[in-house]
Formats: C-alpha cells, structure tokens, sequence
C-alpha cells in the first residue's frame, strides 16, 4: 500500500502537472511562432514547480532575444497561468535610479517569507553589465551587484533599515547623557537625579508606579530589534529584562539591540525561480539593421544559428567569466519571428478586434488576404518584433473602423457582416447581409512604406541597379553563390538599394580573399563600365571602407599574409603584436589592385549578364533568389556550378584523397583507441 505521504504527493503533483500542460496549450494559443521557446521554458519550470521542497538553490532560466519577441509578456502570463500573481517580482535591470530598480525594489523582495517559493524575473538584463570595452574593462560602480548573489546561492545580505533605528539611537544618547549628569538608576527604575530625566526626557512622574528609565511607551523598539536567541517577544519579557539592569548595564544592552538593528540580514530565496532576461546584441548581430526590405525569413534562419556556445561568448562582452557561470547552462534563445510567426500574430490581433466588435455590435468581420499582407508589409520591422504591428494595425484598421460604423448607422443598414480588403492603397469595406453586398465603402490609405518602395525609374534607381548588379555578377562568378535577393529601391532613406547573400560555408581560405574583395568592389566596377570613369558615383564608399578592412584584418590577424605575424598599434610598451606596418601596407595595396583588376576583367567579360541584370532592376524594384539564378545562367558566358550546400566543398574529401594517395593503413588497435575515447567521455577521467 502507498504510504500516506506519498499519497499527497502523487496528488499535489499531478495537479501541478496538469497545471502546467494547461499552461502550455494556453501559451502557444497567445503567443505565435515560439512553440520551441515555450516547451522549453515549461520543461524548464517543472521540476521547481513539482518539488520545491527538494530545491536548494534557485533555478535560473536565461531567455535572450530580439527586442519585442515576447520574453517579458511570456512570463507574466505563465506567472498568471500558474498562479503565482501574488509571490511574483519583477526588477527593472536598466532603470538604476526608479522604484523598478533592483537596489530600490530589492527592500519588497525582501519582506517576502524566507521559505515561501517565489518567481523573479530580472529584465533588461543586459544593462546590468559588469565589464566594457574591448580589453572588458571592470565597471566602478555595479549598483546591482546583490543580484548575483540572489542567482548563485539564492541568499543576500540584505541592511534592512527598520523604522525607528535613529530615533533609538538617539534615545540611547540621551540615557548616556543623563548618567553622565548624575542620573541614577537601579533595576531599571530611576533612583536620583529624577528630575533632570523628567525634563530631559519630556516624562511626567506618576505616584502610583515607579520612574522607568527606558520608557515603556518605547518597549516595542525593543521587541523588533531583538534577536530570535534574546526570547523577548511580549512587552512583560522588555519589562522584566529591563528590571534586572542599572543604568549603565541598560545603555550596553540597548546598544546590543542597535547593533542588531543595523547588521545585515541573510534573506534566503533558494526556493526561488529566477527568469533572466535581457537582448544580447552581441549575439544577434542582425539586431542593429532596421531594414524593412529584408525577409523576416532570413532573419529567422541567421537567429536559428545562435547557439548556447556563442551566447556564452556574447555574454564575455558585458559579464565576467564567474558571472556568467553563475548564469548556468539553461539558456533558452528566441528566434527571429519569420513570416508565419508575424502573419500568425496579425490574425491573432484582428480576431481580437472582431470578438469584441462582434460582442458589443453583434457584427461579423471579415479580413481578407490583401489587408493581412498589406499590415506584413507595412508593420513588419524584422528585427523590432511585434510591437511596430499594433501600431500599424491601429493606423490602418482601428483608426478607421469608426468611419465605417458611421456610414452603417447613417445609412440604417441592416447588415450582419463586415469584409475588409486592401485596394489600390485603399482600405475596402463590404457591407453584407446574408451574403449579398449591398453597399461598400473605400478609405484612402497613407501606406508609407509601399510608396517607398515603388520603382522610380530614375537615374538614382539605374544608378543602383547597376552598381547591385555588379556585386551580384562577381559573387555569382567568382564566389559560385547566387545571392538571395537584390534591391534597386529601398524603403530606408539612408539606402537607396542592396544585395543580399548567404555565405554558404563557415570559413574563409585565403584563395577566397582576393575573390571576395573583388565582389565587394564590383558596384564600383561595374559603375565605371557602364556609365564611364568620370561618372562613377560616390555610392562605393562603403564598399571601399568594407573591402580595405576585411582585407587588413585577414592579413593582420588571421595570417593571411606572406608573414605569419600579429600587427597591431603599439598602444602599450608590453604590446604583444608586430608594429611595424610598412611591408604589410604594401601588401594590402597591392591585393586589393589585384582584386580591382579581377573584377574589371570578369565583369567585361560577363559584360551581358551585367546589362541585362541591370536593365531589369532599372525597372523592377528586386529580384530574388530563384529568379535571379534562372537569369544568371541564362546569360552567363563562364561555366559556374554553384554551391548550394557548403559543408563539403574541399576539405574532408582532400583529406581522405591524401590519405589514400600515401597509401596509409589503418591500424590493427585503432579500435582499441576508439574504445578508450568513449570510456573518457564517460567517466571524464
């Protein structure tokens, strides 16, 4: 039979259990496209939640992610799912000096039961960085340093300064003066000197009980000051300790009282489970572009190459090694929404609308395709997450809906439906009963980034178009990547176009480095070609800085060069590096004229693919990936096979060809030494 522990047990867990697989479903029906990160996050917290009793440290969950994909908002619904409302608290990392501050909000956490199980969630953790710079240069003044004891042990020395410290001291002070001035005092009681203490100390003498001198009015100062050792918990046990002290006995006894009041105590929250949140920057790189141009799907695939590894190393940029240890190993790291993610979420919020219009209108919305892409293509920032879509869902759609209700009750129509399109950049409104539309309503929309990103046939577009071309041209030829999309017209004003690419592999070789500089220097190149040398644009600076500091960085720190040798400035008389710069300047100039030329040379001869590519993004505004490879190899005069997948592009078979080509054996016992590695692994010893 059970035991009848066990019996509680199995109760309390299962009730729990299904709690959270309620809470499971619940999240990934509110929140789209971070499936992953949920069950992650859930699996993650069962445990803790199931047998606290067990825990004696904190669990740490670390989720890093894009600005606006929903780490905050995950956990407070969890928090609700849960139903951990009333023991949850959260810390504003980055505001140092409000009432969110950890230092300021730390005194609430604080008055928590020591024992009780609690949710933290520290956000914007990345602002509580510890290091900076380059050399990760200490910070001086770390005014959140308490939170990593709470993360390692769960336990924090915390001066909790109990109201009525000062004017307790300043009670002791004035009982010193008054022995100094002749005040006697005998068992607590004053026996000479009353009335200098009845004035001093503001008493009056009553005839019936004796002259105290610590007055009992002040008794509960002594009761919250004392210690659970002292065992003075009731006003009768202040008294009786009281009666057993002269005077100078009372005064180094209520100083024992002070001391206690001013020490530190050690709260205690290793039953705790701590959300650590923050936007790493380091790790996502893509984090500083605000293109709206580039498919949420790339930023989605390049997010999906973050591993735990690389946050780590992110990490080293803002905290300490021990720090980041401290942190643990549960690193939970939200993709990049793609457009699934965000379409799904754009139906999510307008389904919101029309619950609510349906329950207090009795109305039914309908939201066609062609208004759903047009909020995508309008709202959606890749990088910014979701938030820039609920102000533009508000632009397009909110904002307008009273207009639309007007003319219903203007017009007393009797409709029970609404269908919403997008038309000519106007918002469309089919008034419908009973599947027949009997009047419909068009509003001009003010679409911002759909005018920006309109084909302007003009030089500044032909300009792009050819120097993107260029890029294109050489990356395809001399790189064998075809790339994912070229822009001649962008919505950021500080871009009139692009070309995007993947690089198909992880490495570079220094073959590659001469190719490489030539396709970052085709744009120039293929201005030059095709306008004339005196018509070259100042569109290629970029391209320049770009290409001259790859090529230097190969060469001065990658040993890429003639001279395996680490240049650097000499900053410090310890330097580590080569100073003398002069042969490895010639170098560079003369591999990136070399480069220069190889791209001239590939671009005349590839001169017809340079105009016909042009020629079509001097009209259309882009090109993407499968449309531009159908075209390259249309007009490509090189034969070119192109990688597709990187991982096997020379190295492991010439590994295997040289081996065979020396005629190596394997060894008889290379079995006895694969053994050995698995007992290693195993055991680690």
């Amino acid at each position: 039979m059970m035991k009848k522990k066990l019996i509680e047990l199995k109760t309390d867990f299962l009730i729990k259990r299904k709690q959270l697989e309620r809470a499971r479903i619940a999240l990934k029906t509110e929140f789209i496209g971070i499936d992953i990160v949920i069950d992650q996050v859930i699996d993650n917290v069962s445990s803790w939640h199931s047998f606290d009793s067990l825990q004696d440290k904190p669990i740490v969950i670390n989720l890093w992610g894009l600005t606006g994909v929903g780490k905050t908002s995950l956990i407070n619904r969890l928090v609700d799912l849960i139903g951990y409302r009333d023991r949850y608290f959260k810390f504003d990392m980055g505001a140092k000096e409000s009432h969110l501050s950890f230092d300021r909000a730390l005194s609430d956490l604080c008055e928590n039961k020591d024992d009780s199980p609690i949710i933290i969630t520290l956000d914007e953790f990345q602002h509580s960085r510890t290091v900076k710079g380059p050399m990760r240069e200490e910070i001086d003044s770390d005014k959140n340093r308490l939170v990593w004891e709470l993360i390692d042990s769960g336990k924090v020395n915390y001066i909790d300064w109990k109201r009525g410290v000062w004017h307790f001291e300043d009670l002791i002070k004035k009982m010193q003066h008054l022995l100094a001035a002749g005040v006697v005092v005998k068992n607590g009681i004053v026996t000479e000197g009353e009335e200098v203490y009845l004035k001093e100390m503001h008493q009056r003498k009553s005839k019936d009980k004796p002259l105290l001198f610590y007055p009992a009015e002040e008794y509960n100062y002594i009761i919250e000051f004392s210690s659970e050792s002292m065992c003075i918990d009731l006003l009768k046990d202040v008294s009786s300790t009281l009666k057993k002290l002269e005077g100078v006995e009372t005064i180094l006894f209520l100083k024992k009282l002070l001391t206690i009041a001013k020490r530190p105590s050690t709260k205690n929250f290793s039953k705790s489970l701590i959300f650590v949140l923050g936007n790493i920057d380091e790790a996502y790189t893509m984090s500083n572009n605000y293109s709206a141009d580039v498919s949420a799907d790339e930023f989605h695939e390049l997010s999906k190459k973050i591993t735990i590894p690389k946050m780590k190393s992110a990490l080293q940029m803002r905290f300490r090694d021990e720090q980041i240890a401290r942190l643990g190993n549960i690193h939970i790291i939200y993709p990049a929404l793609n457009k699934v993610a965000f379409m799904g979420i754009i139906r999510l919020e307008l389904a919101k609308i029309s619950e609510k219009i349906d329950l207090e209108l009795e109305l039914k919305l309908i939201f066609e395709q062609s208004l759903q892409e047009m909020i995508y293509s309008e709202g959606v920032y890749p990088t910014q997450g979701v938030r820039p879509i609920f102000t533009t869902i508000h632009q397009m759609f909110k904002s307008k809906l009273s207009q639309f209700i007007s003319e219903l009750l203007d017009k007393d129509l009797i409709i029970d439906t609404l269908s919403f399109s997008v038309h000519q950049e106007e918002l469309k409104c089919a008034f419908i009963n009973a599947g027949e539309t009997i009047f419909t309503k068009s509003i001009k929309l003010d679409l911002q980034l759909e005018n920006l990103r309109k084909s302007k046939h003009d030089d500044m577009q032909a300009i792009t178009a050819v120097h993107e071309s260029g890029h294109a041209v050489l990356s395809a030829v001399l790189l064998r990547v075809v790339p994912e999309a070229i822009y001649s017209v962008s919505s950021d004003a500080d871009n009139s176009g692009f070309m995007y690419s993947k690089r198909k592999w992880d490495y570079i070789s220094r073959k590659e480095l001469i190719p490489t500089v030539a396709m970052m220097l085709g744009g120039h190149i293929a201005e030059e070609l095709i306008f004339g040398k005196e018509n070259v644009t100042s569109g290629s600076t970029s391209d320049i800085d770009r290409a001259t500091s790859f090529l230097a960085n190969m060469l001065k720190k990658a040993g890429m060069g003639e001279a395996q040798i680490r240049y650097q400035l000499p900053y410090k008389e310890n330097g580590e590096g080569y100073n003398n710069y002069k042969s490895i300047e010639e170098e560079l100039k003369a591999m990136l004229l070399e480069a220069t030329e190889l791209a001239r040379a590939t671009l005349k001869k590839e001169i017809k693919l340079l105009l016909v590519l042009s020629n079509y993004l001097s009209d259309e505004r882009c090109i993407k990936h499968f449309a531009l490879k159908e075209l390259i190899s249309s007009h490509l005069e090189a034969k070119v096979e192109f990688i597709t997948d990187g991982r096997l592009t020379f190295y492991r078979n010439h590994l295997k060809k040289q081996v065979e080509s020396h005629l190596i054996e394997v060894p008889l016992n290379l079995g006895n030494v694969i053994n050995l590695n698995n007992r290693l692994d195993e055991t680690g010893s």
